[in-house]
């Protein structure tokens, strides 16, 4: 129990610990689900700046670094925001004026591919949506000279490998690729990644040689992970439930892990279902507990999304300049002191409570999700 105490912390703490002006971080969650919103919040009441902010599927956390002017490179999928604003605009606005100084774009399928690759500790993974694509003729950090080693050898930055991607020969001529044949009839396989034998004779691109593509892509390697799950077990086990998304893998690429949760619960509680649970104690460097945390994003069985807060985000920022983006966090969230100061005072437990989820339906049914904006 002693190593786990030294674990259990509140958001204050583990920023604090974790996380300094510019430090590489993932953050977890996809799009408006389970985002780790308790720490992003302690970074912008911190002011951390100059960060590193890598994800896959961002909206919400990043919107709020940018807007609080804290991110200084962005390594992304996704920049949107539901609830009217098609293009997150806080971070449009950082990227016109140069507060965001790099923006490094990849698909969900690439990024989650070297999250895998750093999750396994391997040197790349594979990956052949991005080819013949416009992500393969933009590279910002290599543009920017962050990519290659010094003279020591090392890496010019530890989270940046020398190259964006590789595409590669086929060493194995394509066997891989389905629907294949198969000697007592036809693939049943949905896959269609053998459309290439369509295409005869193969093309020489990238390699020169004729023969099968595939786009190698290396690990994802940040000093923090960030992610929000409903439970924590005392002896340190974590368990995410609804849509796992890229959060396993991401959260078992980085250095340390911090593991926002509803609540921390009996470990017999986690046992009666082990394999629903995803991560072992040893890979968590810090757990807080923070109920709705991750609000105004959703967090299955817990509660739903509050999408009146998006809407009303939209509405407060939209076409403002970005010194008036600041001033919106910064009496949002900055002027908070903490976690339940925000939830009391910017959001109401009235509303939280009017969030919670229906266990029949592991959401809540009674949300209009359909609103028409008032005229």
């Amino acid at each position: 129990m002693s190593e786990l105490d030294s674990k259990v912390m509140t958001a204050r703490e583990a920023v604090q610990r974790f996380i300094h002006p510019g430090s590489h971080v993932c953050f977890g969650g996809f799009t408006i689900l389970r985002r780790p919103m308790a720490i992003a919040r302690e970074v912008v009441r911190q002011n951390i700046g100059g960060l590193f902010v890598t994800m896959n599927g961002g909206t919400i956390v990043e919107e709020m670094l940018a807007g609080a002017g804290l991110i200084r490179w962005l390594e992304t999928t996704y920049l949107g925001m539901d609830g009217g604003m098609p293009v997150a605009y806080a971070i449009r606005r950082a990227i016109e004026q140069g507060e965001i100084e790099i923006v490094e774009d990849w698909s969900n399928w690439s990024y989650a591919q070297r999250t895998l690759a750093g999750r396994l500790g391997l040197p790349f993974m594979p990956c052949m949506s991005n080819m013949a694509s416009d992500l393969m003729n933009y590279d910002s950090f290599g543009k920017a000279g962050l990519r290659g080693t010094k003279e020591d050898g090392t890496p010019i930055h530890p989270g940046i490998p020398n190259k964006k991607f590789q595409v590669v020969d086929d060493p194995f001529d394509g066997f891989g690729l389905r629907p294949s044949p198969f000697a007592c009839g036809e693939d049943s396989c949905g896959n269609q990644t053998n459309l290439y034998n369509r295409r005869r004779p193969y093309s020489t691109a990238y390699t020169g040689k004729p023969g099968v593509k595939v786009m190698v892509v290396p690990p994802l390697k940040p000093e923090v992970c960030v992610i929000h799950v409903q439970r924590v077990s005392l002896d340190g086990v974590v368990r995410m439930e609804g849509l796992v998304g890229p959060d396993v893998d991401q959260a078992l690429c980085g250095r340390s892990l911090i593991v926002e949760c509803e609540r921390i619960c009996p470990p017999e509680e986690l046992r009666h279902v082990p394999e629903h649970n995803q991560i072992a104690p040893h890979f968590v460097s810090a757990i807080v507990e923070q109920p709705f945390g991750a609000y105004p994003t959703v967090v299955p069985n817990c509660y739903d999304y509050d999408y009146d807060w998006f809407t009303g985000y939209t509405k407060a920022v939209n076409h403002k300049s970005l010194e008036e983006v600041h001033a919106f966090w910064k009496e949002h969230v900055a002027d908070t002191a903490d976690e339940w100061d925000y939830l009391r005072r910017r959001v109401g437990l009235k509303k939280l409570s009017t969030l919670r989820t229906d266990p029949r339906y592991h959401y809540n049914p009674n949300i209009d999700r359909f609103k028409k904006e008032e005229k």
